[in-house]
């Protein structure tokens, strides 16, 4: 609760001082203008008189007692104050002798304990100080003493000191001294304005310690009532700009909860620093219920905090679920209704699996149990969310909880019985209630997967599932998606695999020639009565896609599969409906990842569809399918010619299926000759209306498939994969592609692996679920194998001269070299950071000066050269040598001289005599040695100089900078 500002009472009148201070205000330019004072000037009219010694020695006791713990801070804070009252004549005497000791604690800018403590014992104390005796017992204080004020006055009039740790404590002072107030506290008007402005102001600092200060202070002056309310909008400018992760993570804590900020702090989950993440959640538990959230939120969170990468982000996102979970009181189904059941399948079942591992199973079925009757859900109170839960139930108590799983699912026969019910009470919903036909086709898909849990060792069930399963598929109101999963249900309950296909096959006939009423699939005839209009084909392509799911034999040689290839899916292929050729692609893709033969057959029509064809969906899945079939078989075997083995064995089945009837061999010859025909008609066609360039259409893969350079097929390969990085529609497919060929070993590139890491850094990737892909591949590649290891070696120096040498107009000018350089630094080990390094070396001898050069100046040091060859660490010692001798830039030369003195330490000495170049080892030691520091913040030599010295930090004001300055 923010402090209260005292309202004004009457309006005073100017005093003669207030108008001297505004006359010099006016003056102070003009006086400024005609002489500039000296520094030595300032110093000795500010400079306050000698405090009393007696007064300063007993408060040294005291701090010196305090800074040793916090075990005796209440009895030293009454110590202090009693000091306060016995010179009660003599209070300024007291602040001045209190302020100057203050002062050597704001001069220490680490978080020691002793400084620490001391900092908190003084605020405490100012506080209270103003309090009678009878007063100390109270926690809050409410009113804001004399002492307190002009604490807070000294403290702010320093805040743009020079000094960064001077800006730094005044800050945390000023932070401390208001979260000693009491909630109800009020101060005056005029010190909430000077605490206001100055604290706007240090948002704004260069150093982010101060800036995490200033938002903290800032946190009981915000107005989340306010839209113009500056303080936010200062907040969740820092939270969506600032480039260092501990301001934006105090942003997120300090901010108030207001329509305005919760979608800031919902995106603050998908923050690149994971304690940015974690607290971004930990304010959602703690100041944010469900219901003020919309359902788009709700998913977005649950997506991007069960999927993380950290533990700790993933733990605070499951304690927001528990909250939630107590929300509705442990009614889980009522949870699943405020969330997107119906389009986010896959993560709502996370969410569900997450909560049955917090909460007892009897608490989890509960909500289910009183919803079922006879081990099911009515079918008139079937909802998408309870038979989604219900489903997910039956999942987890299949195996681990019998005893449940019998009360909550029927017998096979019964539950086949059921799911045709609710069938046919589906079809009779009219088209037109969109809705209710949405969710009638979600629950019969939901029961669908259910009835892969059941019981399939009964054999009648297995009977009447399959009856019921043939029965839904032939309906004509069943949707496509559910037909997929029907087959995939059919082929799991049918036990052979030829009668699955069989059947299958005969349903799609039945399909395509109704008005046949044959009950046989029959190869030896293609009638001409087929229906080939886009929903008919749609069906049977998916019945088609859903079949090869769950086939193992190879397609090629199958004389049923064959026939439905050559009849369905190279029919569907030239189809002008793009949800048809679509799912033809599909269909023809899987079934080339089970045939080898049918693999390097079709390989150069699906680069041919990347190529010419316009429809996303299409394009996206034809590269999916090259990258699969890659990853499968290798790029190698699509560079060989076929093997004698497999002709013989190609040979010998034509030979054996001529035997059997060799008109109908013959038949199917001209039927594929005729299919691959119009497929390069089709092709054509859709060239010709895109005015595609004759070179457009040139085939690299198809120019190079007869012959048995592997390494230039690869080549080409490599080439054709960095145009698909170019392609926005593509790129993030090509990507993943990519990444999971080299992941598996079947594509070694330096350039491809460069290019992804350029890809991950984009700034215009942000957001891409692409990066989190890039993500677990850059953090496994090359872990165990030291092939993929040299890629990362090969890669090193051309992405950061990519980097460096990028045009302003580039995004990649964004990008923070020295990021990636560590990413892949942390990549590599042993030799090869030798190797990087005398290669750095050599780099930044070359061009010292180049943005190039100082990024690799500033990446040597990151380098883990400890052990290795005494040859190469020699020769690494004398080039950073070198380069210290070329730069001038001092932080830079520090750093590098103790990088110089580490690999020094791991040279091996001779016996006798000196190495060359001890005496500037002598010197790097000297330069590199860090001064120890003390245990107590106060020094018993107070000389005059060192009194001048820090007057001088305290009265050097430094001009603010604009924020997207202090931006790394």
């Amino acid at each position: 609760m923010a402090p209260k500002r005292k309202p004004p009472t009457k309006r005073r009148k100017k005093t003669d001082s207030t108008e001297e201070v505004e006359q010099s205000k006016v003056t102070n330019g003009a006086d400024k203008k005609q002489k500039p004072r000296k520094q030595e000037d300032v110093e000795k009219e500010d400079e306050p008189q000698a405090p009393d010694s007696k007064m300063l020695t007993k408060m040294k006791s005291i701090l010196d007692s305090v800074q040793k713990g916090y075990t005796h801070q209440a009895k030293n804070i009454e110590k202090m104050w009693e000091l306060k009252q016995a010179n009660e004549e003599g209070e300024e005497d007291f602040f001045e002798c209190f302020w100057y000791l203050l002062q050597h604690s704001c001069l220490v800018i680490a978080r020691e304990p002793p400084t620490e403590r001391i900092i908190q014992f003084c605020c405490k104390f100012a506080i209270r100080a103003d309090l009678t005796r009878e007063e100390f017992s109270n926690e809050e204080v409410s009113q804001t003493g004399p002492f307190a004020v002009q604490l807070f006055h000294t403290a702010l009039k320093y805040h743009n000191a020079h000094n960064k740790a001077v800006r730094f404590r005044l800050c945390q002072i000023v932070n401390i001294l208001l979260t000693s107030l009491g909630g109800d506290a009020e101060i005056d008007e005029a010190l909430f304005n000077s605490i206001y402005n100055c604290m706007l102001e240090r948002l704004l600092d260069k150093v982010p310690a101060v800036r995490v200060q200033a938002v903290i202070t800032l946190n009981r002056l915000q107005d989340p009532t306010d839209p113009e309310c500056p303080v936010m909008k200062g907040y969740l400018n820092i939270m969506k700009t600032d480039g260092v992760a501990e301001v934006r993570r105090a942003a997120v804590k300090a901010i108030a909860v207001s329509t305005k900020s919760l979608l800031p702090i919902v995106e603050r989950t998908r923050d690149t620093n994971p304690s940015v993440r974690k607290a971004a959640f930990e304010v959602l538990i703690e100041k944010i219920s469900i219901r003020a959230m919309k359902i788009s939120y709700r998913m977005k969170l649950l997506d991007s905090g069960l999927h993380d990468r950290m533990p700790a982000v993933k733990d605070a996102c499951v304690s927001l679920i528990k909250k939630w979970v107590l929300y509705y009181e442990s009614d889980i189904i009522k949870l699943l209704k405020a969330l997107d059941v119906e389009g986010k399948v896959d993560l709502c079942g996370e969410v569900v699996e997450e909560i049955l591992k917090h909460v007892h199973i009897d608490k989890a079925v509960e909500c289910l149990m009183s919803r079922i009757e006879d081990k099911v859900i009515p079918i008139k109170d079937l909802t998408c969310e309870s038979v989604f839960y219900w489903r997910c139930i039956v999942n987890h108590c299949s195996t681990a909880y019998p005893h449940i799983y019998d009360t909550i699912m029927p017998t096979l026969s019964e539950f086949s019985q059921y799911l045709k019910d609710y069938v046919i009470l589906a079809s009779s919903i009219s088209p037109e209630d969109y809705d209710a036909h949405y969710q009638a086709s979600y629950i019969i898909q939901e029961l669908i997967k259910m009835a892969k849990h059941a019981d399939m060792s009964d054999e009648a069930g297995r009977k009447n599932l399959i009856a019921v399963s043939k029965f839904i598929i032939t309906d004509a109101e069943i949707t496509v998606q559910s037909i997929e999963r029907l087959v995939e249900l059919y082929c799991l309950a049918e036990v052979n695999e030829q009668t699955r296909i069989t059947t299958v096959a005969d349903i799609i006939n039945d399909v395509r020639n109704p008005l046949e009423g044959a009950t046989q699939f029959n190869l030896e005839t293609i009638e001409s009565c087929e229906k080939n209009d886009p929903v008919t084909m749609i069906r049977c392509l998916t019945m088609v896609t859903g079949l090869v799911k769950c086939v193992k034999c190879d397609v090629a040689f199958d004389p049923t599969l064959s026939v439905l290839l050559q009849d369905v899916v190279l029919t569907g292929v030239i189809s002008n409906n793009e949800i048809v050729r679509h799912l033809s692609i599909k269909a023809l893709g899987l079934s080339c990842i089970l045939s080898k033969t049918l693999a390097k057959k079709y390989l150069v029509f699906f680069q041919q569809v990347v190529m010419v064809d316009n429809f996303a969906d299409i394009l996206e899945t034809s590269l999916k399918v090259i990258f699969d079939l890659f990853l499968v078989f290798g790029i190698e075997t699509f560079a060989e010619d076929e093997s004698e083995e497999e002709k013989k064995k190609k040979d010998g089945e034509e030979s054996q299926n001529s035997s059997a009837d060799g008109s109908q061999n013959s038949e199917n010859t001209l039927l594929a000759q005729s299919q691959e025909d119009i497929i390069s008609s089709r092709l054509e066609e859709v060239r010709v209306a895109d005015g595609a360039a004759e070179e457009d259409l040139e085939n690299p893969i198809s120019a190079i498939a007869d012959k048995k350079d592997t390494e230039a097929f690869s080549d080409l390969i490599i080439a054709k994969f960095k145009d698909f990085l170019d392609d926005e529609v593509l790129r993030s497919v090509a990507a993943e592609g990519i990444a999971k060929l080299m992941y598996n070993g079947r594509l070694v590139d330096a350039q491809l692996f460069s290019r992804l890491l350029l890809l991950w850094y984009n700034p215009t990737t942000e957001g891409d679920p692409l990066r989190h892909c890039l993500g677990m591949f850059f953090s496994t590649f090359g872990a165990n194998n030291e092939e993929m290891l040299d890629v990362v070696e090969d890669a090193f120096f051309p992405t950061l001269e990519t980097i460096c040498d990028a045009p302003h107009t580039s995004p990649l000018q964004e990008i923070n070299p020295a990021n990636v350089a560590d990413l892949m630094l942390s990549l590599l080990r042993g030799r090869h950071h030798e190797q990087i390094a005398i290669k750095m070396c050599n780099e930044i001898l070359v061009q010292p000066l180049s943005k190039y050069g100082r990024c690799l100046v500033k990446t040597l040091p990151r380098c883990g050269v400890l052990t290795g060859e005494q040859s190469n660490l020699k020769l690494i010692h004398s080039l950073v040598l070198q380069i210290i001798d070329e730069i001038d830039h001092v932080s830079t030369k520090k750093s590098l001289s103790t990088f110089a003195v580490k690999i020094r330490s791991f040279i091996v000495q001779p016996d006798t005599g000196e190495e060359e170049g001890d005496d500037k080892e002598n010197g790097l030691n000297e330069t590199a040695s860090n001064t120890s520091s003390q245990k107590s913040v106060f020094s018993t030599q107070d000389s005059e100089k060192s009194t001048q010295k820090r007057r001088a930090l305290f009265l050097n004001p430094v001009q603010p900078l604009d924020l997207l300055d202090t931006i790394t």
